[in-house]
C-alpha cells in the first residue's frame, strides 16, 4: 500500500470515525431527552384540562346538594306554616277557574271547591302588592317562591291557587297548571310522584325557568291526593358559581363553557352569550360540533369524560384542531365543556422537539465539516508529500552527485510537511471554535430544562395549595355535622317533654272525671292538652326524621370532600413524578455538555500536538545537512523510501529518472521548489526568511 494511501486511511479513521462516535452519541441522547419532554408534556396537558372538568363538575355537585338541602328545610317551614294556620282544606262553596297550561298556554275553564286555610280562602290574589296568605309568610322567612296547588280533576293536573312565583309581566302565576303529560307525551315527573303520594325533589320547570324544588302532597282525611305544597329556588340564581366558571382561563385562549340539551349558553366566555342558542353551529367543514358535544357529554356514564377533537377558525384566521373534554351533570342537564386549541397545549412539546432538532442539525453540519476539512487536509498533505518523496527519491537514485540536491530536495520536503501541520493545526482551531459554539447550546438546552423544572415545581405547589383548602371545606362539613347531631339531641328533649306533658293530660282527665260534672270543663282542656302533646311529638318525631336525613347528607358530603381531596392528592402526585422527569432531563443536558466539553479538551490537545509536529519538521529540515555524511549508506535508504512511497522497490524508475532529469543541472528548480515551501512555513507568528541563501544550505 503506498503511503499516499496509508495517510489517507490513517486521517479517515482518526477524523471521521470519532467524529462519528460523538454525533451518535448525542443523537441518541438528544433524541430521548426530546421523546421524554414531549410526551410528558402532553400528558400533563390532557390531564390538567380532564381536573378541570372534574372539578367544575364536583364544584356542580356540591352546590346542588347544599342548594336542595336548602329547599327541603325551606319545605319544612312552609308546611309548619301551613299547620300553625289551621292545615288546608275544601270547601263545599265552589268557584270557577280559568286555567292556564304552563307549557302550551292553552287555556280552559273549570270549577273547583274553595281551598281554605282555616278559615281563609286561598284562591285569586293575582297581585304582587297584595299580601297572600302563608306563601308571602314563607318568603318573609325563608326568601324563596312558595305555591299551593289544588287538584284539578281526575287525571291529576295540578293548578296554582296561591302563590309568589311571578310571570314575565310581574303578577303571580296563579290560574296557571301543571299538567299531568308534557308536550311531547310523557309523563309529568312532578305529578306522577304527587299522584303516588311521594315527594318530588329535584330540577322541574316552573312557569317561565328551571328552579331547584321540593313538592309534597296535600291529602284529604281518606288519603287522597287533593293538592300540593311546593318551594323552590331559582335554578339561575348560583351566580356565585357560573362567576367561578367565568374566570377559568386555559392556556392562551381556553375557557370553560356549560350548555343545557337545547345548545343554549348557560356560561360563555367571559359572559359575553349566556342564553344564547347555538344548537346550528357548524365549523368550517360544515359539523354541527354542539349538537356532537351534547350528544357525546349525554352518552357518558356519571363521572365519565367525553374527549371531542374538531377544527375551528375564527373570523380571520385558519382553521386549527381544538380539543374539548365534557362531562354532563344530569341533576341540572348542564354539559360542562373545558376547551382549548391543541397547538396551545403542545406549545412547550413543540418547541423542546425544534430545538432538539436544530440542535442535531447544526451538529451534523458542524461534524461535516469538520470530516470535509480534515479529508481534504490530509489529501492534501499525502499528494504533496508522496510527490515530494518521489522526485527526493528519483535524485537520490542518479548518483552521488545529486546527495547534496536530495538533501535539499527532502529539506523542501519537511518544510512542506511543516506547512501542512499549519494548515492542519488552523484546521483544528476552526473545529474547536465549533464544538465551543455546540458547546454553548448545549448548555443553553440545560438551561431551559432547569427552567420547565421550575415551572412544574410552581404547579405542584399550586396543587398542594388546592388540597389544603379541600382539607378545610372537609373540616367544615363535619363541623355542620356536628350542629345536626346536636340539634338532634334538642329535638330527642323536645320528644320527652311532649311524652310527659301527654301523660300528665291523661292524669287530669282522669282527675275530671272523678270531679263529675264539676270537672267536665277541665276535661275539654286536658283534652286540649292532650292533643297539643300528640301533636308536638309526632312534629318532634318528623323532625328527628329530617335532622337524620340532614346529618345523612352531611356524612355524604364529607364523603364526596374527603374523594376530591384524594383526587388532588393524585394531582399532587402526578405533577411530583413529572417535576421528577424535567429533572432527569435537566440533569442529562448537564451531562451532553460535560461531554462535549471533554471533546473540545481533546481538540485542543490534538491543535498543541499539531504544533510540535510543525516545529519537529523545521528541525528535521536542518537535520538535513547530515546527509551528505551519509552517502555510502544512502542507497539502502533511498531503497527502504522507495518501497514505503510506492509499495514495491522498483515502481519509480521510469517517471522518477524522468522527474530527476528534469531537476537536474538546475539551481533555478530547487530555489523554486525552496521558495516555495519557505515562503508558506508559518507557525504561530514564525516565517522562514524567504532571503535564505539555499546553495549555502545545501552545502
Amino acid at each position: 500500500m503506498s503511503l499516499k494511501r496509508k495517510l489517507l486511511g490513517l486521517g479517515a479513521i482518526t477524523t471521521i470515525v470519532p467524529l462519528v462516535v460523538v454525533l451518535f452519541v448525542i443523537w441518541q441522547m438528544n433524541g430521548r431527552m426530546v421523546d421524554a419532554a414531549v410526551t410528558e408534556s402532553e400528558k400533563l396537558a390532557t390531564s390538567d384540562l380532564e381536573h378541570i372538568v372534574n372539578n367544575v363538575y364536583a364544584m356542580c355537585e356540591i352546590q346542588q346538594q347544599a342548594v336542595q338541602g336548602r329547599v327541603n328545610a325551606s319545605l319544612n317551614v312552609s308546611r309548619d306554616v301551613v299547620a300553625n294556620m289551621g292545615g288546608v282544606s275544601i270547601a263545599e262553596e265552589s268557584v270557577e277557574w280559568e286555567a292556564v297550561n304552563q307549557f302550551s298556554k292553552k287555556r280552559s275553564r273549570v270549577d273547583l271547591g274553595k281551598m281554605m286555610v282555616d278559615d281563609t280562602w286561598l284562591g285569586k290574589i293575582g297581585d304582587g302588592s297584595t299580601e297572600a296568605p302563608v306563601v308571602d309568610k314563607v318568603y318573609d322567612m325563608v326568601e324563596g317562591t312558595c305555591t299551593i296547588f289544588q287538584r284539578m280533576n281526575e287525571a291529576g293536573d295540578m293548578l296554582r291557587v296561591c302563590t309568589n312565583v311571578k310571570k314575565l309581566d310581574g303578577t303571580r302565576a296563579i290560574g296557571t297548571y301543571i299538567p299531568k303529560t308534557n308536550p311531547d307525551g310523557s309523563a309529568n315527573a312532578v305529578v306522577s310522584t304527587l299522584l303516588d303520594g311521594r315527594t318530588y325533589r329535584g330540577r322541574a320547570y316552573v312557569v317561565n325557568q328551571w328552579y331547584v324544588t321540593a313538592y309534597e302532597p296535600i291529602k284529604d282525611e281518606s288519603g287522597k291526593v287533593v293538592g300540593a305544597l311546593y318551594f323552590g329556588y331559582p335554578e339561575n340564581g348560583q351566580t356565585t358559581l357560573t362567576d367561578a366558571l367565568k374566570e377559568v382561563k386555559i392556556g392562551e385562549t381556553g375557557y370553560v363553557y356549560v350548555l343545557d340539551s337545547a345548545g343554549n349558553y348557560v356560561v360563555s366566555k367571559d359572559g359575553e352569550r349566556d342564553g344564547d342558542c347555538i344548537w346550528d353551529a357548524q365549523n368550517s367543514e360544515g359539523d354541527y360540533i354542539v349538537r356532537e358535544i351534547i350528544k357525546g357529554g349525554k352518552s357518558t356514564e356519571e363521572g365519565e369524560i367525553f374527549t371531542y377533537i374538531y377544527p375551528w377558525a375564527n373570523e380571520g384566521q385558519e382553521a386549527r384542531d381544538k380539543i374539548a373534554k365534557v362531562m354532563y351533570f344530569e341533576p341540572w342537564d348542564w354539559i360542562i365543556g373545558a376547551g382549548s386549541y391543541e397547538d396551545e397545549f403542545y406549545q412547550a412539546s413543540n418547541q423542546i422537539a425544534a430545538v432538539g432538532k436544530k440542535t442535531l442539525v447544526v451538529l451534523a453540519v458542524v461534524l461535516g465539516l469538520v470530516s470535509a476539512g480534515s479529508m481534504t487536509l490530509f489529501t492534501l498533505t499525502s499528494v504533496r508529500l508522496s510527490s515530494r518523496l518521489l522526485s527526493m527519491v528519483s535524485k537520490l537514485r542518479g548518483g552521488s552527485e545529486q546527495v547534496a540536491s536530495a538533501a535539499g530536495q527532502v529539506s523542501a520536503s519537511s518544510q512542506s510537511l511543516a506547512e501542512g501541520a499549519t494548515e492542519q493545526a488552523a484546521g483544528l482551531e476552526e473545529t474547536s471554535s465549533s464544538l465551543e459554539e455546540m458547546s454553548s447550546m448545549t448548555n443553553q438546552n440545560a438551561d431551559n430544562a432547569q427552567q420547565a423544572d421550575g415551572l412544574v415545581n410552581k404547579a405542584r405547589k399550586a396543587a398542594d395549595e388546592g388540597s389544603r383548602a379541600m382539607a378545610r371545606m372537609n373540616t367544615a362539613i363535619e363541623d355542620i355535622k356536628t350542629s345536626s347531631d346536636e340539634t338532634a339531641k334538642i329535638i330527642q328533649v323536645i320528644d320527652e317533654i311532649a311524652f310527659q306533658t301527654n301523660l300528665l293530660a291523661l292524669n287530669a282527665a282522669v282527675e275530671a272525671a272523678r270531679a263529675g260534672d264539676a270537672g267536665k270543663g277541665f276535661a275539654v282542656v286536658a283534652e286540649e292538652v292532650r292533643n297539643l302533646a300528640m301533636r308536638s311529638a309526632e312534629a318532634a318525631k318528623d323532625t328527628n326524621r329530617l335532622i337524620d336525613e340532614s346529618v345523612k347528607n352531611s356524612s355524604n358530603g364529607v364523603t364526596i370532600a374527603e374523594e376530591v381531596g384524594s383526587a388532588l392528592k393524585g394531582i399532587v402526585d402526578a405533577v411530583g413524578e413529572t417535576s421528577q422527569l424535567v429533572s432527569e432531563i435537566a440533569a442529562a443536558s448537564q451531562e451532553q455538555a460535560q461531554g462535549i466539553g471533554q471533546v473540545n479538551t481533546a481538540v485542543s490537545e490534538i491543535d498543541k500536538v499539531t504544533q510540535q509536529n510543525a516545529a519537529n519538521a523545521e528541525e528535521s529540515a536542518s537535520a538535513s545537512q547530515e546527509l551528505n555524511s551519509q552517502a555510502e549508506s544512502m542507497n539502502n535508504v533511498v531503497r527502504e523510501l522507495t518501497k514505503l512511497v510506492t509499495g514495491s522497490g522498483d515502481a519509480v524508475g521510469a517517471s522518477g529518472g524522468g522527474t530527476a532529469g528534469k531537476l537536474n543541472g538546475s539551481d533555478n528548480a530547487f530555489h523554486a521548489i525552496a521558495g516555495s515551501a519557505s515562503s508558506a512555513v508559518v507557525a504561530k507568528g514564525r516565517k522562514v526568511d524567504e532571503n535564505c541563501d539555499w546553495k549555502a544550505f545545501n552545502k
